[in-house]
């Protein structure tokens, strides 16, 4: 067997499922840390959410991507959010995921669902846009391959 034919085995492995929670950072008060972990933490005592996702690095670049404007510090993933703001930021993203835990005062927060819904829509005009984008170069190619060189 060659190097080449075992690649594909190797970028397969480097795809990490874990729990993604949010906590709040520290003694800086409007702040929330993002936290990764292998197996189920539970129900943590300060953790607003936490959620299971097959692919922690993508499911983190999602998260920053909603919350990038807010970015404290990057080596504690501390963001300037409120708790409502980030649980939707991670419950709203785009990946497969499934939610183990949700704060009691989250889950009677009507806020929450409004937030999680509203970046929903933003994500869908994003892809529609690209959608879009992608039709109208099949149609330039197609009409460019119709002119006589």
């Amino acid at each position: 067997m060659s190097n080449r034919q075992a690649r594909p085995l190797a970028w397969r492995t480097r795809m990490r499922a874990g729990y993604l929670y949010i906590t709040p950072c520290g003694d800086t008060p409007d702040a929330i840390c993002l936290r990764e972990a292998a197996v189920a933490p539970g129900a943590p005592d300060n953790a607003g959410i936490v959620a299971f996702f097959w692919d922690l690095d993508a499911a983190m670049m999602h998260f920053h991507a909603d919350l990038r404007t807010r970015l404290l510090d990057l080596n504690r993933r501390a963001y300037r959010a409120d708790m409502v703001e980030a649980a939707a930021a991670l419950d709203a993203i785009e990946l497969q995921h499934h939610r183990t835990y949700l704060a009691p005062a989250l889950a009677a927060s009507p806020a929450l669902a409004d937030a999680t819904e509203r970046l929903h829509h933003k994500h869908q005009r994003w892809r529609r846009l690209f959608d879009w984008v992608g039709i109208g170069a099949l149609i330039l190619l197609f009409l460019m391959s119709l002119l006589p060189l």
